[in-house]
């Protein structure tokens, strides 16, 4: 997992907007993953839950046709990119400094661990992360120069690696940020939330 500190404060910060990214082709799991059955709902109802416990204003980032959602949809400003796009999209369409980013294949990311996240500003994984949108220069560089990756991006940045118990320290299992890419990650992500939330 990276980490990069953007500040040293242990509190929410009172601009931050949340944004779930939903706009991936899902290949390897062969469906929408925003549309996948989770815990009485779809994974994306559930990162959107998560987010709003977080974050006064939420939004989707991605094309999802007329699915009815509590929460605005944002078209992807690059389409087919990859999720570097849908943060740059998130950015440029922020009114606040601080952004709070999640995927939305992250199904046992809960609002706590995104408090704690964005608490202290950090990024621990890429894709549950808190953006400053003055990253935004840096993220449309890299697009104009077709580079999509985002571990290409940090990596022009300060990060360090966090360790799984320093995660596990602050009280979160250190399956939190396990992806559901394949069908076989959906049933250990349900096997894992049904022991860790009943």
């Amino acid at each position: 997992m990276l980490l990069k500190r953007m500040a040293s404060h242990g509190t929410l910060p009172e601009d931050l907007t949340g944004f779930v990214l939903a706009g991936g082709v899902s290949r390897r799991m062969g469906r929408d993953k925003a549309q996948i059955p989770w815990r009485g709902g779809t994974l994306l109802t559930h990162a959107i839950e998560q987010v709003e416990g977080v974050a006064p204003k939420v939004f989707v980032v991605g094309s999802l046709g007329a699915n009815k959602l509590p929460v605005p949809v944002l078209a992807d400003n690059f389409s087919g990119v990859g999720p570097l796009a849908g943060i740059q999209t998130a950015l440029s369409n922020s009114s606040t400094d601080w952004n709070l980013v999640i995927a939305v294949d992250l199904p046992l990311v809960m609002s706590e661990v995104l408090k704690w996240i964005a608490g202290f500003r950090t990024r621990l994984q890429p894709l549950c992360a808190v953006y400053h949108r003055g990253l935004l220069p840096e993220i449309d560089e890299a697009l104009a120069r077709q580079q999509s990756s985002i571990h290409r991006l940090l990596e022009r940045l300060s990060t360090r690696i966090i360790e799984e118990d320093e995660l596990i320290a602050n009280g979160f299992a250190p399956e939190t940020f396990l992806n559901v890419n394949t069908p076989e990650d959906l049933e250990c992500a349900r096997a894992i939330a049904k022991t860790m939330y009943g």
